[in-house]
């Protein structure tokens, strides 16, 4: 995954904000309409990702948010953390951003089935990298590669920071436990924030757009299909993720859900990626494996990204019915 595209030989340079092949299982990184936006009381979600391991210096990603329904008491205010590390290439190119939201919950229809919520993100991203392990065409000298040769690049800095401000909007409709949809809107880096380690022009990091649709239904009696897409667009770069996974139920009652999930879906002009998950009460686990099939293939072979996921939510359950037989007295 491409944190930040760097071309450190041009005059400009590109900026792409992460991304996750499991959308549905990263709701922070999806738009601030979803804070606060889950059946419960508080949300922990955790998340890992390598990519690019079979064809340079892996670029991985750890992630973590925290959210709350209802804070501090208030019916419809929603609460989150998000925080990630990148690092990218050989550059060693280090990104890490923080950012605290609100979001506003609205009910509406019969039993409260609609909700609407919007949502706002206020941040900061700092990146650095290094640039003497990068290697540079003026650095061979017609006979073999000389560090001690100057590499004529001039790096005005090797670290900058740079806040961020992200708006969204999201839409749940629920009909029961089994049958949902749920349609989301996020615009970020509303203030086009600058970036720049090379003595030249700044780069403007492009606001990105993205928007994404997760159906629920049964289709038997313990089998759920939850079909979904997202699209996002930044500056030139568009992603278009299409793709479904399949509930196999293995426990419903007594508010206690058990089931195992296995989809595959496909990211236009770049990977397919399979999927496989468990919902064990509380708990949500995922793990996804992107299969490249991009221009890159002749060096990836493949070989994609691999991608973890956690969650938690924490609810107050209703008190599990205990049946029992009374016995005669003894005498």
């Amino acid at each position: 995954m491409l944190a930040v595209g760097l071309a450190l030989r041009g005059t400009s340079v590109s900026a792409q904000d992460i991304h996750f092949s499991q959308f549905f299982n990263t709701p922070l990184a999806s738009g601030p309409g979803l804070i606060g936006a889950f059946d419960g009381d508080y949300r922990f979600n955790g998340i890992f990702r390598q990519q690019w391991r079979a064809v340079t210096i892996p670029y991985r990603t750890f992630a973590f948010g925290g959210d709350a329904a209802d804070a501090a008491g208030v019916k419809g205010l929603g609460l989150g953390a998000w925080l990630f590390n990148d690092k990218a290439g050989d550059s060693h190119l280090d990104q890490t951003h923080l950012s605290l939201g609100a979001s506003w919950t609205s009910h509406f229809g019969r039993n409260d089935a609609h909700a609407l919520t919007g949502g706002l993100q206020f941040g900061f991203t700092a990146l650095s990298l290094d640039p003497s392990a990068l290697t540079y065409d003026n650095q061979y000298n017609g006979y073999y590669y000389d560090p001690d040769l100057g590499s004529g690049e001039q790096f005005a800095r090797s670290s900058s920071t740079h806040p961020d401000v992200h708006v969204g909007i999201a839409y749940r409709y629920k009909v029961d436990d089994r049958t949902s949809l749920q349609a989301g809107l996020g615009l970020f880096n509303l203030t086009t924030p600058e970036i720049r380690f090379l003595s030249g022009p700044s780069t403007t990091l492009d606001r990105r757009a993205s928007g994404h649709v997760i159906f629920n239904f049964p289709v038997a009696a313990q089998l759920d299909l939850v079909p979904m897409l997202q699209f996002m667009s930044q500056g030139e770069f568009q992603e278009f993720d299409i793709g479904s996974n399949l509930r196999y139920i293995m426990l419903d009652r007594y508010s206690l859900k058990r089931a195992v999930l296995f989809g595959a879906h496909y990211r236009a002009a770049d990977a397919g990626y399979l999927y496989a998950g468990l919902e064990h009460d509380d708990w949500t686990f995922g793990l996804s494996y992107d299969i490249n099939t991009s221009d890159l293939v002749p060096a990836s072979r493949n070989r994609g990204a691999i991608e973890l996921t956690a969650i938690r939510i924490l609810r107050k359950r209703p008190a599990i019915p205990v049946h029992f037989k009374a016995c005669p007295a003894q005498i």
